[in-house]
Protein backbone atom coordinates (compact mmCIF):
# COMPACT_ATOMS: atom_id res chain seq x y z
CA UNK A 1 0.00 0.00 0.00
CA UNK A 2 1.67 3.47 -1.12
CA UNK A 3 1.90 5.57 2.38
CA UNK A 4 2.79 9.49 3.01
CA UNK A 5 3.10 11.08 6.30
CA UNK A 6 1.20 13.65 8.10
CA UNK A 7 2.72 16.56 9.58
CA UNK A 8 1.64 15.02 12.86
CA UNK A 9 2.93 11.53 11.55
CA UNK A 10 0.13 9.95 10.94
CA UNK A 11 0.23 7.20 7.60
CA UNK A 12 -1.96 8.96 5.07
CA UNK A 13 -3.40 6.70 2.58
CA UNK A 14 -5.72 9.10 0.41
CA UNK A 15 -5.54 10.66 -2.62
CA UNK A 16 -2.95 13.92 -2.42
CA UNK A 17 -5.37 16.01 -4.78
CA UNK A 18 -9.10 14.55 -5.73
CA UNK A 19 -8.81 17.30 -8.72
CA UNK A 20 -5.98 16.59 -9.84
CA UNK A 21 -5.97 12.83 -10.13
CA UNK A 22 -9.77 13.49 -12.22
CA UNK A 23 -7.98 15.06 -14.81
CA UNK A 24 -5.68 12.15 -15.44
CA UNK A 25 -4.90 10.45 -18.84
CA UNK A 26 -4.01 7.03 -19.99
CA UNK A 27 -0.10 7.03 -20.23
CA UNK A 28 0.90 4.14 -22.82
CA UNK A 29 3.97 3.58 -22.36
CA UNK A 30 3.52 3.31 -18.49
CA UNK A 31 1.29 1.07 -19.13
CA UNK A 32 2.94 -1.83 -21.30
CA UNK A 33 5.88 -1.13 -18.62
CA UNK A 34 3.17 -2.56 -15.53
CA UNK A 35 2.07 -4.86 -17.45
CA UNK A 36 5.19 -6.02 -18.25
CA UNK A 37 6.73 -6.03 -14.65
CA UNK A 38 3.82 -8.36 -13.35
CA UNK A 39 5.55 -11.00 -14.64
CA UNK A 40 7.76 -10.38 -12.28
CA UNK A 41 5.62 -10.37 -9.82
CA UNK A 42 3.70 -13.64 -11.15
CA UNK A 43 4.04 -15.70 -7.55
CA UNK A 44 2.47 -13.70 -5.41
CA UNK A 45 -0.45 -12.40 -8.19
CA UNK A 46 -0.77 -16.54 -8.40
CA UNK A 47 -0.94 -16.54 -4.31
CA UNK A 48 -3.81 -14.48 -4.65
CA UNK A 49 -5.92 -16.49 -7.61
CA UNK A 50 -5.27 -20.16 -6.28
CA UNK A 51 -7.35 -18.80 -3.10
CA UNK A 52 -10.01 -16.45 -5.10
CA UNK A 53 -9.79 -16.69 -9.07
CA UNK A 54 -10.59 -14.29 -11.05
CA UNK A 55 -13.85 -14.39 -13.22
CA UNK A 56 -13.83 -11.53 -15.58
CA UNK A 57 -17.36 -9.29 -16.62
CA UNK A 58 -18.81 -7.55 -19.01
CA UNK A 59 -19.99 -5.06 -16.26
CA UNK A 60 -20.09 -3.96 -12.38
CA UNK A 61 -23.49 -5.64 -11.73
CA UNK A 62 -24.52 -9.08 -12.39
CA UNK A 63 -25.58 -12.46 -11.13
CA UNK A 64 -23.78 -15.43 -10.54
CA UNK A 65 -24.46 -18.81 -9.44
CA UNK A 66 -23.93 -19.67 -5.93
CA UNK A 67 -23.63 -23.32 -4.84
CA UNK A 68 -24.03 -24.34 -0.90
CA UNK A 69 -25.37 -27.60 -1.36
CA UNK A 70 -24.36 -30.93 -2.53
CA UNK A 71 -27.47 -30.49 -5.01
CA UNK A 72 -25.29 -28.25 -6.53
CA UNK A 73 -23.01 -31.21 -7.97
CA UNK A 74 -25.47 -33.07 -9.76
CA UNK A 75 -25.45 -35.94 -12.09
CA UNK A 76 -28.07 -36.28 -14.98
CA UNK A 77 -29.41 -39.30 -16.89
CA UNK A 78 -27.84 -38.81 -20.47
CA UNK A 79 -29.91 -41.26 -22.51
CA UNK A 80 -32.76 -39.67 -24.71
CA UNK A 81 -35.26 -41.87 -26.74
CA UNK A 82 -36.14 -41.48 -30.35
CA UNK A 83 -38.54 -38.00 -30.50
CA UNK A 84 -38.21 -37.52 -26.79
CA UNK A 85 -36.39 -34.13 -25.34
CA UNK A 86 -33.10 -34.07 -23.75
CA UNK A 87 -32.66 -33.73 -20.51
CA UNK A 88 -32.65 -30.39 -18.99
CA UNK A 89 -29.81 -29.15 -16.72
CA UNK A 90 -31.52 -27.50 -13.24
CA UNK A 91 -29.17 -25.39 -11.53
CA UNK A 92 -29.51 -26.64 -8.04
CA UNK A 93 -27.51 -23.11 -6.97
CA UNK A 94 -29.05 -19.80 -6.27
CA UNK A 95 -28.61 -16.97 -8.00
CA UNK A 96 -26.89 -14.04 -6.24
CA UNK A 97 -25.46 -10.59 -7.39
CA UNK A 98 -22.02 -9.47 -7.78
CA UNK A 99 -21.32 -5.36 -7.25
CA UNK A 100 -18.35 -4.37 -8.31
CA UNK A 101 -16.57 -1.44 -6.31
CA UNK A 102 -13.76 0.48 -7.68
CA UNK A 103 -10.31 0.17 -6.57
CA UNK A 104 -7.56 2.60 -6.86
CA UNK A 105 -3.96 3.54 -5.91
CA UNK A 106 -1.75 6.08 -6.96
CA UNK A 107 1.81 7.46 -6.50
CA UNK A 108 3.72 10.85 -6.94
CA UNK A 109 6.50 11.86 -8.30
CA UNK A 110 8.06 15.42 -6.82
CA UNK A 111 9.39 17.77 -9.09
CA UNK A 112 12.59 17.56 -6.69
CA UNK A 113 12.85 13.92 -7.78
CA UNK A 114 12.86 14.75 -11.50
CA UNK A 115 15.04 18.04 -10.86
CA UNK A 116 17.70 15.78 -8.98
CA UNK A 117 17.34 13.09 -11.85
CA UNK A 118 18.38 15.49 -14.41
CA UNK A 119 15.45 17.17 -16.49
CA UNK A 120 17.07 17.31 -19.66
CA UNK A 121 18.07 13.34 -19.45
CA UNK A 122 15.50 11.72 -21.14
CA UNK A 123 16.52 8.06 -19.86
CA UNK A 124 17.01 9.29 -15.66
CA UNK A 125 13.18 10.36 -16.00
CA UNK A 126 12.03 6.97 -17.89
CA UNK A 127 13.91 5.57 -15.51
CA UNK A 128 12.35 7.38 -12.34
CA UNK A 129 8.68 7.12 -13.66
CA UNK A 130 9.64 3.14 -13.88
CA UNK A 131 10.74 3.16 -10.68
CA UNK A 132 7.66 4.73 -9.28
CA UNK A 133 5.43 2.17 -11.40
CA UNK A 134 7.52 -0.83 -9.97
CA UNK A 135 6.61 0.63 -6.62
CA UNK A 136 2.72 1.06 -7.48
CA UNK A 137 2.85 -2.25 -9.15
CA UNK A 138 4.07 -3.94 -5.82
CA UNK A 139 1.53 -2.16 -3.63
CA UNK A 140 -1.37 -3.21 -5.97
CA UNK A 141 -0.23 -7.04 -6.08
CA UNK A 142 0.13 -7.11 -2.06
CA UNK A 143 -2.87 -5.78 -1.13
CA UNK A 144 -4.69 -7.59 -4.01
CA UNK A 145 -3.28 -10.44 -2.29
CA UNK A 146 -3.95 -9.62 1.46
CA UNK A 147 -7.58 -8.63 0.45
CA UNK A 148 -8.34 -11.74 -0.89
CA UNK A 149 -6.70 -13.56 2.10
CA UNK A 150 -8.48 -11.50 4.95
CA UNK A 151 -11.96 -12.20 2.79
CA UNK A 152 -11.17 -15.88 2.63
CA UNK A 153 -10.26 -16.71 6.12
CA UNK A 154 -13.44 -14.49 7.35
CA UNK A 155 -15.89 -16.53 5.71
CA UNK A 156 -14.23 -20.26 6.63
CA UNK A 157 -14.31 -21.46 10.86
CA UNK A 158 -11.44 -23.64 11.03
CA UNK A 159 -12.78 -27.47 11.40
CA UNK A 160 -12.77 -28.15 14.76
CA UNK A 161 -10.18 -30.19 17.07
CA UNK A 162 -7.94 -30.10 14.05
CA UNK A 163 -4.51 -28.26 13.05
CA UNK A 164 -2.97 -29.08 16.44
CA UNK A 165 -0.32 -30.43 14.42
CA UNK A 166 1.99 -29.71 17.94
CA UNK A 167 0.42 -32.53 19.24
CA UNK A 168 3.30 -35.55 19.30
CA UNK A 169 0.53 -37.76 18.74
CA UNK A 170 -1.27 -36.24 16.27
CA UNK A 171 -0.08 -37.07 12.73
CA UNK A 172 -0.63 -34.23 10.48
CA UNK A 173 -1.47 -36.04 7.19
CA UNK A 174 -4.18 -37.97 8.49
CA UNK A 175 -5.66 -35.13 9.43
CA UNK A 176 -5.38 -33.33 5.76
CA UNK A 177 -6.52 -36.67 4.56
CA UNK A 178 -9.79 -36.49 6.35
CA UNK A 179 -10.28 -32.98 4.73
CA UNK A 180 -9.60 -34.14 1.62
CA UNK A 181 -12.09 -37.62 1.86
CA UNK A 182 -15.15 -35.24 3.40
CA UNK A 183 -14.32 -32.67 0.55
CA UNK A 184 -13.97 -35.13 -1.93
CA UNK A 185 -17.74 -36.60 -1.03
CA UNK A 186 -18.94 -32.80 -1.46
CA UNK A 187 -17.80 -32.01 -4.87
CA UNK A 188 -17.62 -35.33 -6.34
CA UNK A 189 -13.99 -34.99 -7.83
CA UNK A 190 -10.23 -34.54 -6.84
CA UNK A 191 -8.52 -33.37 -9.91
CA UNK A 192 -9.49 -29.72 -9.05
CA UNK A 193 -8.40 -29.94 -5.32
CA UNK A 194 -5.64 -27.81 -4.04
CA UNK A 195 -4.15 -27.59 -0.77
CA UNK A 196 -2.81 -24.24 0.00
CA UNK A 197 -0.36 -23.21 2.98
CA UNK A 198 2.04 -20.78 4.46
CA UNK A 199 5.51 -21.41 5.51
CA UNK A 200 4.38 -21.60 9.29
CA UNK A 201 2.75 -24.59 8.39
CA UNK A 202 4.52 -26.69 6.01
CA UNK A 203 7.58 -26.27 8.91
CA UNK A 204 5.44 -27.60 11.62
CA UNK A 205 4.16 -30.59 8.95
CA UNK A 206 7.78 -31.11 8.47
CA UNK A 207 9.22 -31.10 11.96
CA UNK A 208 6.21 -34.01 12.88
CA UNK A 209 7.56 -37.01 14.22
CA UNK A 210 4.09 -39.24 13.26
CA UNK A 211 4.67 -37.86 9.35
CA UNK A 212 8.13 -38.27 9.26
CA UNK A 213 7.76 -41.65 9.67
CA UNK A 214 5.93 -42.28 6.80
CA UNK A 215 8.97 -42.07 4.87
CA UNK A 216 9.66 -44.97 2.97
CA UNK A 217 13.46 -46.52 3.30
CA UNK A 218 16.21 -44.95 5.13
CA UNK A 219 16.25 -40.82 4.21
CA UNK A 220 17.99 -38.75 5.98
CA UNK A 221 16.64 -35.62 4.74
CA UNK A 222 13.81 -33.67 5.36
CA UNK A 223 10.18 -34.42 3.94
CA UNK A 224 10.09 -32.80 0.80
CA UNK A 225 6.99 -31.10 -0.72
CA UNK A 226 6.98 -34.19 -3.53
CA UNK A 227 7.06 -36.47 -0.19
CA UNK A 228 4.25 -35.06 1.32
CA UNK A 229 2.37 -35.55 -2.01
CA UNK A 230 2.70 -39.06 -2.10
CA UNK A 231 1.72 -39.40 1.25
CA UNK A 232 -1.70 -37.74 0.58
CA UNK A 233 -4.82 -39.50 -0.14
CA UNK A 234 -4.92 -38.69 -3.62
CA UNK A 235 -2.60 -36.87 -6.05
CA UNK A 236 -3.32 -32.86 -4.89
CA UNK A 237 -2.23 -29.68 -6.38
CA UNK A 238 0.58 -28.60 -3.20
CA UNK A 239 1.48 -25.38 -2.82
CA UNK A 240 3.52 -23.48 -0.18
CA UNK A 241 3.45 -19.46 -0.08
CA UNK A 242 5.34 -17.19 1.78
CA UNK A 243 4.18 -13.20 1.61
CA UNK A 244 4.96 -10.85 3.88
CA UNK A 245 3.03 -7.48 4.78
CA UNK A 246 2.21 -4.42 7.18
CA UNK A 247 -1.45 -4.37 7.53
CA UNK A 248 -3.08 -0.87 6.73
CA UNK A 249 -4.54 1.00 9.60
CA UNK A 250 -7.18 -0.11 11.13
CA UNK A 251 -6.86 -3.21 10.06
CA UNK A 252 -6.16 -6.89 11.44
CA UNK A 253 -3.58 -9.31 10.31
CA UNK A 254 -4.31 -11.53 7.21
CA UNK A 255 -3.63 -15.05 8.58
CA UNK A 256 -5.42 -15.29 12.12
CA UNK A 257 -4.57 -14.12 15.28
CA UNK A 258 -5.96 -10.98 17.44
CA UNK A 259 -7.34 -8.18 15.20
CA UNK A 260 -4.75 -5.53 16.44
CA UNK A 261 -4.95 -2.21 14.59
CA UNK A 262 -1.97 -0.83 13.01
CA UNK A 263 -1.99 2.57 14.26
CA UNK A 264 1.72 3.63 14.51
CA UNK A 265 3.22 6.78 15.29
CA UNK A 266 6.06 8.79 13.71
CA UNK A 267 8.93 6.62 13.84
CA UNK A 268 7.33 3.55 14.43
CA UNK A 269 6.79 0.70 12.41
CA UNK A 270 4.74 -2.93 13.18
CA UNK A 271 6.40 -5.71 12.02
CA UNK A 272 5.79 -7.67 9.31
CA UNK A 273 3.08 -10.70 9.27
CA UNK A 274 2.67 -13.41 7.06
CA UNK A 275 -0.09 -13.80 4.63
CA UNK A 276 -2.11 -17.00 5.63
CA UNK A 277 -0.11 -17.66 8.63
CA UNK A 278 -1.04 -20.80 10.50
CA UNK A 279 -3.57 -22.28 7.84
CA UNK A 280 -3.77 -25.31 5.83
CA UNK A 281 -6.69 -24.67 3.20
CA UNK A 282 -8.38 -27.81 1.41
CA UNK A 283 -9.94 -26.42 -1.18
CA UNK A 284 -11.92 -26.89 -4.75
CA UNK A 285 -11.23 -24.51 -7.55
CA UNK A 286 -11.61 -24.88 -11.15
CA UNK A 287 -9.02 -23.78 -13.48
CA UNK A 288 -10.72 -20.68 -16.33
CA UNK A 289 -13.60 -20.16 -13.81
CA UNK A 290 -16.71 -18.56 -15.23
CA UNK A 291 -19.63 -17.31 -13.49
CA UNK A 292 -21.50 -20.68 -13.27
CA UNK A 293 -19.02 -23.20 -11.70
CA UNK A 294 -18.56 -23.99 -7.91
CA UNK A 295 -15.25 -22.82 -6.84
CA UNK A 296 -15.18 -21.95 -3.54
CA UNK A 297 -14.22 -18.62 -4.16
CA UNK A 298 -14.07 -15.66 -7.18
CA UNK A 299 -13.42 -12.26 -7.65
CA UNK A 300 -15.46 -10.64 -10.20
CA UNK A 301 -13.44 -7.74 -12.06
CA UNK A 302 -14.95 -5.89 -14.75
CA UNK A 303 -13.04 -5.59 -18.13
CA UNK A 304 -10.41 -7.53 -19.55
CA UNK A 305 -7.57 -7.63 -16.68
CA UNK A 306 -7.69 -6.68 -13.30
CA UNK A 307 -5.40 -3.44 -13.51
CA UNK A 308 -6.10 -1.92 -17.70
CA UNK A 309 -3.95 1.15 -17.91
CA UNK A 310 -1.52 3.88 -15.65
CA UNK A 311 -2.96 7.17 -15.75
CA UNK A 312 -0.72 10.01 -14.95
CA UNK A 313 -1.34 13.79 -13.89
CA UNK A 314 0.33 17.06 -12.71
CA UNK A 315 -0.75 18.91 -9.87
CA UNK A 316 -2.37 22.34 -10.69
CA UNK A 317 0.39 23.64 -8.11
CA UNK A 318 3.29 22.39 -10.36
CA UNK A 319 4.96 20.92 -7.46
CA UNK A 320 4.57 17.39 -8.16
CA UNK A 321 2.69 15.03 -10.86
CA UNK A 322 1.10 11.74 -9.90
CA UNK A 323 0.69 7.76 -11.46
CA UNK A 324 -2.46 6.01 -10.90
CA UNK A 325 -3.94 2.68 -11.10
CA UNK A 326 -7.43 1.50 -10.60
CA UNK A 327 -9.81 -1.46 -11.54
CA UNK A 328 -13.19 -2.50 -10.36
CA UNK A 329 -13.64 -5.65 -8.56
CA UNK A 330 -16.00 -8.15 -6.13
CA UNK A 331 -14.89 -10.64 -3.79
CA UNK A 332 -17.39 -13.36 -3.22
CA UNK A 333 -17.68 -16.75 -1.42
CA UNK A 334 -19.15 -18.63 -4.09
CA UNK A 335 -19.65 -22.18 -2.47
CA UNK A 336 -19.70 -22.82 0.87
CA UNK A 337 -18.76 -26.50 0.86
CA UNK A 338 -15.94 -25.85 -1.03
CA UNK A 339 -13.38 -25.30 1.78
CA UNK A 340 -12.03 -26.69 4.86
CA UNK A 341 -9.51 -24.94 6.91
CA UNK A 342 -7.25 -26.26 9.27
CA UNK A 343 -5.42 -23.18 11.96
CA UNK A 344 -2.64 -24.44 13.67
CA UNK A 345 -2.71 -25.31 17.69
Amino acid sequence: MIRNRGANGAILNAGVSPGATASATINYTLTDFASGHMNDLKKSYEFAERLCPTVYVPGAHGRYKKFDDVDSFQVYATGRGLGADPTRIQFGAEDEYYNCAPQALEITVDEKERQDAGRENAVAQQLLDEGKIKALMNAAVLSYAYNRVNYVLSKVTPVANRGNFSNPNIDPVDQIDEQLDQLQQLVGDISNIKITMSIDAWRAIRSNALAKRRLVGVQLSEISIDDFKGMLLFPCDVEVFGLSYIAPPGAGPAGGGSATVNTPSAGEFNPKSRLLSGNVLIHYSVPNPTLYDPSAFKSFVTGASNVQAVRSYMAPNGLFGGHIIDWSEDIEQTSAIAMRRLALS
